[in-house]
């Protein structure tokens, strides 16, 4: 087998790049907006309350918001799955790979953050 280098440019598309940009921006926007809607009118969060995490969060049982955050990193596990094919079958891997591969680390440690978070308070107690 003989190696052969590519260039820098080869993998590479800029209209693709801008469409996991524009991707991640409104999955990103979603999480959030879900995120704070599900803890304030499902759980009964006080928005403008300032403390290290939300009440809710020492509640003994599982919670909607649980849900939501497990459903998170999911779709955050299946998008670094989908980086591992698009490496190997997209016509431009470099773009496809880094893009679903990004929005696949946020979300799966955004999701495992915040459900680590809410074990500990779970376990600290109120």
């Amino acid at each position: 087998m003989i190696e052969t280098p590519v260039s820098t440019n080869e993998g590479l598309s800029s209209r693709r790049d801008r469409r996991w940009g524009w991707a991640g921006g409104i999955l990103g926007l979603a999480v959030g907006v879900g995120s704070a809607a599900i803890a304030v009118f499902v759980e009964g969060a006080d928005a403008l309350e300032s403390t290290p995490y939300p009440p809710f969060f020492a509640t003994r049982r599982l919670l909607t918001y649980d849900i939501f955050l497990a459903i998170v990193t999911m779709i955050g596990a299946l998008l670094a799955i989908a980086a591992i094919l698009l490496a190997r079958r997209s016509r431009f891997p470099r773009t496809d790979a880094a893009g679903a591969g990004i929005g696949g680390l946020v979300l799966m440690l955004l999701g495992a953050s915040l459900l680590f978070t809410r074990l500990v308070a779970v376990i600290r107690g109120p």
